[in-house]
């Protein structure tokens, strides 16, 4: 059962492609060593797979793709860089 609980806040750092298919990387607090690849992580509401992850200053970058079912059932597809989710 979903808890609702919000155990981070991230920040949407960029958006690549298209309707059918778009790559968001969202930068994160996460420490990059407990995101594993295929690890789902729900970002604003949405169940998102990680397909890469890189470390940062104070956390990591994770990137999720995104494809039409969700781009077009979801908010997903109003996220643009700079955008803050929780």
């Amino acid at each position: 059962m979903f808890t609702g609980l919000v155990t981070d806040v991230g920040e949407v750092v960029s958006v690549a492609g298209d309707d059918r298919l778009r790559r968001i990387r969202i930068r994160s607090h996460y420490d990059p060593a407990t995101i594993a690849l295929g690890a789902s992580i729900a970002c604003s509401g949405p169940c998102l797979t990680a397909v890469a992850i890189e470390p940062a200053e104070d956390g990591c970058i994770f990137a999720v793709d995104a494809a039409a079912e969700t781009l077009a059932r979801t908010h997903v597809s109003t996220w643009r860089e700079g955008r803050i989710w929780r």
